[in-house]
């Protein structure tokens, strides 16, 4: 059983084996079929098709594609590639028409690469090839056995491009390489043919056999000047080279000897021992470099270099060196594996200077060990340099370190760096980098350099660096992220530097620089700056740098105390486009606005700027400034205190000198201005400068003078009248002169000047002639005129080069100064000095000494001087006073912080003004202001009793701080002020006309905070006082004063008065604070209050009033006034006026009337407070005198300025009458409108009519106040001189009489308010001092002819009139006003008769 089973068993395994191996051997013999028809298609036309196709889509790392039209023959033997091309990323470089190879592949199979031959019959270079950098390349000396029976280029056709010249090569040789044998023998030539350069020969051989003791080396090159070799090495010369030598493997001695042109090539000795060879002698590889390469490589490189190989590994041991540089280097390098071990390499720089001419160090030294892959291999690296720099700036002391690695295919270079200090920069930035050091990570890759981790610390440095270099485009950039301290910008300031730079990685290398600067100023030193900035300043920027290499701003903001800048943005592209735009607000010169465009070598700016001055109030100015090759195109336009002006310059700065053409189109307020000035080779400018226009006449003509610049200048102006606000305006002026530049100048000058007026300045006369060469000459000067107030004077000089003396005889204002004897001023090389000096005035004396040069030192002692004479300086002050004392001042420089000492003492110190003069106090001043602190003390008495008395104190803050005017204004402030008395002594002071505040009043203060910006605290307090203005009748009592000083400013927190039968209440505040620029707050209101009370106006007013003056809001009173009930009387003109006298004859003056100086009334100085008030009246505007009686509704906006309101609206008439000879004419409408003019003159609209003898009469008024037109017209229709009869007299114009003739032109001239006509009446009334004269008509009822009345006010209530005719009739009347609205009249005559009446009169 057991037997029948296995026998089972075995039967059924046999058949599954057989199974399995018959199935195995078919699937052998079916791959074999495979693989042997795979090898019979693949040398078929369509397997080569796909073989091509393979090799044309073979990608190389370095961007190099082949191109194969077609293979033929067989591709395990024989085979023929044609239409060869190859590429790199830039296109195709190379072609061949048809390759010949004929090779085994399948010997590669044992390392073995076997070409029987490969011959390129014709092949072309168009260009030399631009590869991809590669990461990888495989080794040098690969583990192969390369055998190459026959090589063979035909013709290599070299194109024109790669050397400026055709060229054609040929080559031939044999490659063996193996373990056991190197061989390579060969020989190329470059043909010489029409248009071909060549004739170039290399022979080459190299036979190395280790193991049966041979070596063989020889090269012979032979090149003639205009062959390949001169071209591809752009030398030009010709060449020859040499490499001979003999012995074996185990001995071998050579040379290798070469020149070029006539100079030496290579003179070097080579030997081999068994594999180790050593060069050592000279050679000039300087000669195929330019640039700091060749610098460093000439006049000669000594080489002496050993390297033992061994199974394609080397251990090398060198050194090259020359007179500038030493290298040296030891190590292992396997060109089988291409790979480094333990390389080490020193280099020490000997002179600097070979790199530029700029550089300079001593002990700079390198060493980088190299270990790894040739193309990714680990450098640990040191750099030490005693000192090296550039030009004037210099790292001294530097070391830094570092282990550069390639990880994820990027270079990552560590930097740790140490500097003691960097020398020879400005002063701002040397004083930052001292102990500097630098910690951080460079990246590389694909030719971009990034750090965003360079960390910087110094002294006064704490940033991190972000930095990125795209060698590439050629573009580097940089940035700080961090603080930098004190950074000084010379002649500008020093700023306080923080910095946001972030560094952002896109994708395919992309990245952004983005971030914030903020640059915080802690000093201005350009004074210009400062006062333009008014102070320290904020600049913002927001920066950033793209890929691209556009740098851009946005939100580039500026903030200082008097300057803002907004808006700020733009861009700069790598080709040097520029683009950019900001707008900014200045305090002194308006808004301005800056656009950039163009590039940087063609720039177009637009600048825009509201009121710039530039010292003649330019305002309005918009300029374009347009770069070019030559220079610069500026053409301008806008308008100044003198008027409008264009500007069409061109400033020419290319190859030849400087030029400066003011071309056609010049103009400054109507004068013409034309010319070309040049810069001569000596240095001064040459040409002439034309000015034509608004009678204005002359020429500047500038030359060279023994190198020194010489101006002739040659003008006049006749009747100039300049059209600006400025108002300038000559009669007549000449000026003369020459003037020379030397170290002491020539000038020979002759100023007259006749007529000049420009605003308050008048010049009646002046005079200038100096004469002055060598150090000496003369100098006289005559001036008289006004300036506000009169003033002459004139002064003669006698200047020698040792002694100035100078003799000053004036007047101004009525205070006559004068040199008691000449003044003594000595010159010298950088100062003038003033030797004592006494000047006499009309009372008192001046004692003045002291020096101007680099500093000002100037001491001055006054006795008894009257402050008059500061009022010419400062015309408006009005000061006052008999000023005993000394006043010194002294400031080594500009910069320096000044010393001041005071003592002075003032009797019956006084303000005057145009009709009041304040009470006289007497002033007792102490001050002293030195750098370290200050303190000043006054004490004020009246009468011989203290009144008031202030002390200050001051600390200014230390040097570094910033200049003296921020440490002075920044300094801590300590003090009071206290005062108690009467409130008429205060107010006085301000001199204001016909007004006087009456009342006890206590002002008690303390001073802190800083001068610039101070904090007071304490109270001011006052009852009962009474405030009056005479010229309105305007009466405030039981005044009342409550304020606190808090802080900067003074809080009115209760101002009440009553004012007739109303009240005014107000509060506010009034900031002391100069920086803010004296804010000011007030808001008064005003129920019912009597503002104006007399006989001739009277005025009543409910509203509210504010007074504001702010940053945002200028000096301005606004408010909105109601008149409950105004009364105003028309003054009859005539009654005032001053009699005219008759036959005396004036002759007439010849010439100009000459100014003595004395002193003239002094005016009030008009406010500039703008104005927005609106006046309204519904009714109960009751206007009286000069015939009308009548009510008056108004609605008025005033406008404008206090110096210079403008109304607009009017008055209309509600109700009235019209007296007018007599006879009462009812008015029917009426209108006066205001409209911007002149306030006494607004526009009339009157209509009046009435009855005389049946006549309806119509009376109408029209044209302006100064300038009225009266008409009449009548129903039914009469001429207009028998209306004016019939009016007048009651009778036709026919039966008039002279004398009724006469009063008919005397009531017209009345009618126009007396501003002029014939008027014999009111010459007459005027002459006897008359208060009132009249002609009266005939009355039958009293027998009484033409007559005339003459009246007189005994008092302000009795009124007495005499009436008399021709024929003898008299009568006397009498008027007593027992009330304003009754009168008693009484009346007798002498042909009998007398009356008794009583008259109510009441204004409606």
């Amino acid at each position: 059983m057991a037997d029948n089973e296995t026998m089972s068993e075995t039967e059924a395994y046999g058949p599954l084996t057989h199974k399995v191996a018959i199935w195995s051997g078919a699937l052998i013999a079916l791959v074999l079929v495979i693989l042997i028809a795979g090898y019979l298609w693949l040398d078929s036309n369509s397997g080569h098709r796909f073989v091509a196709n393979q090799i044309e889509g073979f990608e190389f790392e370095n961007g190099m594609e082949l191109e194969i039209d077609e293979i033929s023959g067989s591709i395990y033997g024989e085979m023929e590639i044609a239409g060869l091309k190859i590429r790199d990323p830039q296109g195709v470089f190379a072609t061949a028409d048809t390759v010949r190879m004929d090779w085994r592949p399948f010997a590669f199979i044992g390392s073995h690469v076997d070409i029987r031959s490969l011959i390129i019959p014709k092949a072309s270079l168009l260009r030399m090839p631009e590869f991809l950098p590669t990461e990888s390349e495989g080794p040098l000396l690969p583990d192969l056995d390369i055998d190459v029976d026959r090589l063979e280029v035909g013709e290599l056709d070299i194109a024109k491009v790669i050397t400026g010249e055709r060229h054609m090569l040929s080559l031939s040789a044999e490659v063996k390489i193996a373990d056991a044998r190197a061989l390579l023998n060969g020989r190329a030539r470059a043909l010489a043919r029409p248009g071909v350069a060549g004739g170039d020969s290399l022979k080459f051989r190299l036979d190395a056999m280790p193991e049966q003791n041979k070596l063989d080396l020889a090269l012979n090159l032979d090149a003639p000047e205009n062959g390949l070799v001169a071209g591809f090495s752009g030398t030009g010369q010709p060449m020859s080279l040499a490499l001979n030598g003999k012995g074996d493997w185990a001995k071998w001695n050579g040379t290798l000897e070469g020149k070029s042109g006539e100079d030496m090539l290579a003179d070097v000795a080579i030997s081999a021992r068994n594999g180790t060879f050593t060069v050592r002698g000279d050679a000039r590889p300087g000669l195929f470099v330019s640039g700091p390469g060749q610098n460093m490589l000439e006049p000669v490189t000594r080489i002496d270099f050993t390297a033992a190989g061994e199974d394609r590994k080397f251990d090398i041991n060198g050194r090259i060196d020359s007179d500038n540089f030493v290298l040296a280097t030891n190590g292992v390098v396997d060109l089988g594996n291409n790979r480094m071990q333990d390389l080490n390499v020193d280099f020490r720089l000997l002179q600097p200077s070979v790199i530029a001419a700029n550089v300079n160090g001593a002990g700079v030294t390198a060493n980088m060990i190299l270990n790894g892959d040739f193309a990714a291999p680990a450098i640990a690296y040191t750099i030490n340099a005693a000192r090296i720099g550039f030009d004037d700036t210099t790292v001294i002391g530097l070391r830094a370190s570092g282990n550069v690695a390639l990880k994820e295919e990027q270079w990552r270079i560590p930097l740790r760096a140490r500097a003691q200090r960097i020398a020879g920069l400005d002063e701002g930035v040397g004083a930052l980098l001292t102990n500097v050091r630098l910690d951080g990570d460079f990246g590389y890759a694909k030719g971009r350099l990034l750090s965003e981790n360079l960390k910087i610390v110094s002294d006064r440095i704490n940033a991190t660096a972000v930095i990125v270099a795209d060698l590439n485009q050629g573009l580097y950039t940089g940035g700080l992220k961090g603080r930098i301290n004190g950074y000084r910008v010379e002649s500008v300031g020093v700023f306080n530097i923080d910095s946001d730079i972030d560094l952002k990685s896109g994708k395919n290398g992309a990245f952004v620089l983005t971030g914030t600067v903020r640059a915080r100023s802690s000093q201005i030193f350009n004074e210009g700056a400062r006062e333009f900035l008014g102070g320290n300043s904020l600049i913002v920027a927001k920066l950033s740098y793209d890929t691209d290499g556009i740098a851009r701003v946005r939100s580039l903001n500026v903030a200082a105390p008097s300057f803002r800048l907004t808006q700020g943005s733009g861009s700069y592209t790598p080709s040097g486009g520029i683009n950019f735009a900001a707008k900014g607000m200045s305090d002194q010169y308006g808004p301005i606005g800056v656009k950039v465009s163009g590039s940087v070598a063609r720039p177009v700016a637009v600048i825009a700027a509201a009121r710039p001055g530039f010292g003649v109030g330019m305002n309005n100015v918009v300029a374009t400034i347009r770069g070019n090759a030559k220079g610069y195109a500026i053409v301008a336009d806008g308008n100044s205190d003198y008027g409008e002006f264009d500007a069409n310059v061109d400033i020419l700065a290319g190859s030849g000198p400087l030029t400066v053409d003011v071309n056609s189109g010049t103009q400054f307020a109507g004068v013409g201005l034309t010319g070309r000035i040049r810069q001569t080779g000596a240095g001064p400018f040459s040409g002439q400068l034309a000015a034509s226009g608004s009678g204005i006449e002359g020429d500047v003509i500038l030359s060279a003078f023994s190198g020194k610049q010489r101006a002739i200048i040659a003008a006049t102006a006749v009747q100039t009248l300049l059209p600006g606000p400025a108002n300038l305006a000559i009669e007549r002026a000449i000026i003369d002169a020459d003037i020379i530049v030397y170290d002491q100048p020539q000038v020979v000058a002759d100023v007259q000047i006749q007529g000049l007026q420009m605003q308050d300045l008048q010049i009646a006369a002046a005079r200038a002639k100096i004469d002055y060469l060598g150090g000496q000459g003369t100098a006289k000067i005559m001036a008289e005129g006004r300036n506000q107030v009169p003033f002459r004077f004139a002064a003669n000089a006698v200047l020698d080069p040792e002694l100035w003396r100078v003799a000053l005889d004036g007047r101004a204002n009525g205070v006559e100064f004068k040199t008691r004897k000449a003044a003594r001023i000595i010159p010298g090389r950088d100062k003038y000095s003033l030797l004592p000096t006494t000047i006499d005035l009309s009372k008192g004396s001046i004692q003045l000494a002291g020096d101007y040069g680099r500093g000002l030192n100037i001491q001055s002692r006054l006795n008894n001087v009257n402050l008059a004479l500061i009022n010419p300086m400062m015309p408006g002050l009005g000061l006052g006073g008999i000023a005993t004392g000394s006043l010194d001042f002294s400031q080594s420089s500009p910069s320096a912080f000044p010393e001041a000492d005071a003592r002075l003492r003032i009797d019956n110190f006084t303000r005057t003004s145009l009709a009041s003069v304040s009470q006289p106090v007497d002033l007792h001043f102490v001050g002293r202001l030195l750098a370290d602190g200050g303190n000043a003390r006054a004490i004020f008495r009246r009468r011989g009793a203290a009144i008031g008395r202030m002390h200050v104190n001051l600390t200014p803050l230390p040097p570094a701080a910033g200049s003296w005017t921020t440490r002075l204004l920044a300094a801590p402030l300590s003090g009071g002020l206290r005062y108690n008395g009467p409130a008429s002594t205060l107010f006085s002071l301000a001199a204001l006309p016909d007004q006087d505040l009456r009342g006890p009043i206590g002002v008690a203060a303390d001073f802190s905070g800083r001068v610039q910006s101070p904090v007071l605290t304490g109270v001011v307090r006052a009852n009962k006082l009474v405030y009056e203005n005479n010229a309105y009748g305007t009466r405030l009592t039981n005044m009342k004063i409550n304020g606190n000083f808090t802080n900067d400013r003074l809080e009115v927190t209760e101002l009440t008065a009553n004012a007739g039968d109303g009240t005014i209440s107000g509060k506010g505040f009034v900031s002391l604070s100069s920086a803010k620029g004296y804010p000011l707050q007030l808001a008064l209101d005003l129920d019912n209050a009597t503002l104006a009370k007399g006989s001739d106006l009277a005025a009543s007013a409910t509203g509210e009033i504010q007074l504001v003056n702010n940053s945002t809001t200028p000096a301005t009173i606004r408010g909105r006034i109601r008149l409950p009930e105004t009364r105003y009387k028309i003054v009859y003109e005539g009654s005032t006026k001053v009699a005219t006298l008759t036959g005396v004859r004036r002759k007439p003056a010849l010439g100009r009337k000459k100014i003595t100086g004395d002193a003239e009334p002094i005016s009030g100085v008009p406010g500039n407070w703008k104005l927005d008030i609106d006046l309204i009246a519904d009714n109960q505007i009751y206007v009286s005198g000069m015939g009308l009686d009548s009510e008056w509704s108004a609605d008025i906006k005033v406008r404008g300025t206090t110096g210079k309101p403008v109304l607009t609206g009017g008055i209309d008439l509600i109700r009235g009458t019209l007296g007018f000879a007599g006879r009462s004419f009812d008015l029917e409408s009426g209108r006066l409108r205001f409209n911007g003019g002149s306030m006494t003159n607004p526009t009339l609209l009157l209509t009046a009519s009435g009855e005389v003898d049946d006549v309806n009469i119509n009376v109408n008024i029209t044209g302006s106040a100064e300038n009225p037109e009266i008409a009449f017209s009548s129903t039914p229709g009469l001429p207009q001189d028998e209306i004016m009869a019939r009016i007048l007299f009651g009778n036709s114009i026919g039966e008039l009489t002279p004398i009724q003739a006469v009063q008919l032109a005397s009531s017209l001239n009345g009618l126009r308010g007396g501003g002029g006509g014939l008027n014999p009446l009111g010459v007459l009334q005027s002459s006897v001092g008359i208060d009132r004269l009249r002609i009266l008509g005939a009355d039958k009822d009293t027998g009484r002819s033409t007559s005339i009345a003459a009246g007189q006010y005994i008092t302000n209530d009795v009124y007495v009139e005499i009436v008399t005719d021709a024929r003898g009739y008299t009568a006397t009347q009498l008027e007593i006003s027992l009330t304003p609205a009754l009168s008693v009249l009484s009346s007798v005559g002498s042909f009998g008769g007398s009356n008794v009446n009583l008259r109510y009169r009441k204004d409606y």
